[in-house]
């Protein structure tokens, strides 16, 4: 089975939303599905831990204001509904680290995604899109979504 050509929502894993940013592969898919998230025509998720591992550049490199200003514009955005960590996300997400093997960064998100209910999880992490799908969550690389209706008036 593939993924659904028409969700009415997406989760954006940090790495998703560091390739806007970056220009990294895949960006395109997810440019295009924030554009939709903005025009109200799907769901756009996004986990508070964003904030820690959306930045655009390394601990190692030195601070660049207007990459990081991007990143919070990103994050900031009103269209994105932001899954609080709560402790029921917590204790979903210690289930699921130990279920799938999966690291505790990397789970947070996966808990996140399937309390929101979000259809799609957009990832590049092969960890994560090796999974197929978690507890009702497809998780997929950024794909293009085909439906003409999603970009219609």
């Amino acid at each position: 089975m593939t993924p659904p050509n028409t969700p009415s929502s997406i989760y954006f894993d940090s790495n998703a939303l560091i390739y806007v940013l970056t220009a990294g592969p895949g960006h395109e898919h997810v440019v295009e599905a924030l554009e939709l998230v903005r025009a109200g025509r799907l769901r756009g998720y996004i986990s508070p831990l964003s904030y820690t591992e959306v930045r655009g550049f390394s601990n190692t490199e030195p601070y660049p204001p207007d990459r990081d200003r991007a990143a919070l514009a990103l994050l900031d955005s009103p269209s994105l509904v932001q899954v609080e960590f709560s402790r029921f996300v917590a204790l979903e997400a210690r289930r699921i680290a130990y279920t799938y093997g999966l690291k505790n960064p990397d789970a947070i998100h996966v808990a996140s995604a399937v309390v929101a209910e979000a259809e799609v999880l957009f990832t590049s992490d092969k960890q994560l899109v090796g999974k197929g799908r978690v507890d009702g969550v497809w998780i997929a690389e950024p794909y293009e979504l085909g439906d003409p209706k999603l970009f219609g008036n």
